[in-house]
């Protein structure tokens, strides 16, 4: 939460509940008797499928779950599981892609004289060996960490538990990303399995004497949106833990042989439609088969690296593939010159709209950012609108933020700070102070917002959106030469649809000024424009391309686009 100030009143039917400890847990443990060492760590075995009545079976190979059948639910609740596999188009007409969520996991290698880390020859009796649960706490602990129970048998210490999932020099060694895959099946669930499961070969202490790099963790945490019905599966060795929105929901600790066992959301009280967290820590102990399985019905979101669209001016969209290494703008800047409403983003989950217009400082008809609305199933139906100073800052049609500074929230969805800022978006703003919104939002969406006078700043931070996205930040597929006004346009229709506004009222002026270039410029006000923004430059953070947007803002946007609040 972002400070204390309140002024909205909070709705929890439309909170992230919490789940009850371990309710959602059915499991069949099968021990045979152990003879020595080396059959100890060959995996945890946890398969489950849901059917259309909710329950789950053991081992099933049956996938008939919510969503799985036609006429079982909503058809936008199909989308967000299936995405292409339903056909599903998004607002604008652009086709929804399908086939492989990837999620990214973080690798540990550790050394097989830890502790909690065993050779072949040490096995039972002893800590740590067989299905043993409550080692842990039921929440999780700062950033989204297990935390041990003091005395717990699954390791030597809580001490040496801490060490498992955090950065600990001499004690392990965190390996770069692992890019775990979950392909799509025919049934509708979304699969990764690897009977080989040894991320860390070639990596950290590199310690293949049995064949294999053994005795690591890893971690993986992501989110999905609850729709009702849905199961998760996991079969491997060997400690495995999963929390729902911070809360232990399958417990698999130990060092043990194969184990079956399956969580139900349904049981976990989550609200359908509303986003979940879901955290998974691992471990491979001992030196023997390392197997890895997740089947679900979730439709998991991907974490793939954030990128940044900029969207100033009269205005101009710096797009998400844009963006330099060094988070610099990039070469690939998109110029908007029509009036009315259009698509900024479109997705399955996330929608942002922008609504153009001239100002009294803009010449020729030209256009300025004068809003911007968030919706979509990421904000559970809700609709946040930002308008520039001659507007306000509403939810749901009831204005928040009217005081500066001050803060608002509504738990688990939306928090937001509305300050003066050190430095606006565009360096050419010359006039304080800059009041500025910084939004978190779901699935890792953030937006930093200018409100001038009569225009908006922004910038739009995310990560690429499951199913694809466009719009003017691009579609963010990697490669910024398919995101100039012209390709953009022959992928979709940019101007959003009456029936998928999320302003209350269409903008009525839908005119489409000439589109003008730097060359239409006078010369002695483009020279003038040149020196104002060589100036307002700092150091070379800006390519060509968004300095020439700054001269065109200045040639076509007015002497007084920039004028002061």
């Amino acid at each position: 939460r972002l400070g204390s100030r309140k002024q909205w009143t909070r709705h929890p039917s439309r909170l992230l509940p919490r789940p009850q400890h371990l309710s959602s847990i059915a499991w069949k443990a099968t021990m045979p008797s152990l003879q020595g060492a080396a059959c100890i760590g060959l995996g945890a075995m946890l398969v489950l499928s849901g059917n259309a009545t909710g329950t789950v079976a053991l081992g099933s190979a049956g996938h008939e779950g919510l969503c799985l059948q036609e006429g079982t639910c909503s058809r936008e609740s199909a989308l967000l599981q299936r995405g292409h596999a339903l056909g599903a188009i998004l607002p604008g007409g652009m086709q929804a892609a399908s086939g492989t969520v990837q999620v990214e996991c973080t690798i540990r290698d550790f050394r097989s004289d830890h502790p909690d880390f065993y050779l072949p020859g040490e096995g039972p009796p002893g800590r740590s060996f067989g299905h043993l649960q409550g080692c842990l706490k039921e929440q999780l602990g700062p950033g989204r960490k297990p935390v041990s129970k003091r005395g717990a048998a699954c390791f030597n210490s809580s001490r040496s538990f801490a060490q498992w999932y955090d950065d600990i020099p001499g004690r392990n060694r965190r390996e770069k990303t692992f890019i775990m895959d979950f392909v799509e099946t025919g049934a509708g669930t979304y699969v990764y399995d690897n009977s080989a499961f040894f991320p860390a070969d070639g990596n950290g202490w590199d310690d293949e004497s049995f064949g294999h790099n053994y005795w690591f963790t890893m971690e993986l945490h992501t989110s999905f949106f609850y729709q009702g019905g849905e199961s998760f599966a996991f079969k491997g060795d060997d400690d495995v833990w999963v929390f729902i929105n911070g809360s232990l929901a399958l417990d698999l600790g130990g060092i043990h042989t194969p184990l079956e066992g399956s969580v139900e959301m349904d049981s976990l009280q989550l609200t359908p439609g509303n986003l979940a967290t879901l955290d998974l820590f691992f471990a491979e102990r001992q030196p023997f088969l390392s197997n890895f399985r997740v089947e679900t019905q979730l439709k998991l979101q991907p974490n793939a690296p954030e990128g940044h669209c900029m969207l100033w001016g009269d205005p101009h969209a710096n797009v998400f593939d844009s963006t330099e290494a060094d988070d610099r703008p990039g070469n690939s800047v998109v110029n908007i010159f029509g009036h009315g409403d259009f698509w900024i983003v479109t997705s399955l989950l996330v929608r942002i709209q922008g609504r153009y217009g001239a100002t009294q400082w803009t010449q020729n008809g030209w256009s300025a950012t004068r809003a911007v609305a968030l919706g979509g199933p990421f904000l559970q139906g809700h609709t946040l609108i930002i308008e520039a100073m001659d507007g306000q800052i509403s939810w749901d049609g009831l204005p928040i933020l009217g005081d500066f500074p001050s803060d608002w929230d509504v738990p688990g969805l939306v928090a937001a700070r509305y300050r003066e800022l050190s430095e606006p978006i565009d360096k050419a703003q010359t006039h304080r102070p800059i009041h500025g919104l910084e939004l978190e939002l779901p699935l890792g969406v953030r937006l930093t917002v200018n409100r001038w006078a009569k225009h908006l700043d922004l910038i739009i931070t995310m990560r690429p959106q499951q199913g694809g996205q466009d719009g003017h930040c691009g579609n963010f597929n990697g490669n910024s030469t398919d995101d100039s006004a012209d390709l953009i346009k022959s992928r979709m229709d940019l101007r959003v649809s009456e029936q998928d506004l999320l302003f209350p009222k269409g903008n009525t002026d839908t005119s489409e000024p000439k589109e003008r270039t730097l060359a239409d410029c006078a010369a002695e006000v483009r020279a003038s424009a040149e020196a104002e923004c060589q100036q307002s430059r700092v150091g070379e953070n800006e390519t060509d391309s968004f300095l020439e947007a700054c001269i065109f803002d200045h040639c076509f946007g007015g002497p007084d686009f920039d004028a002061g609040l």
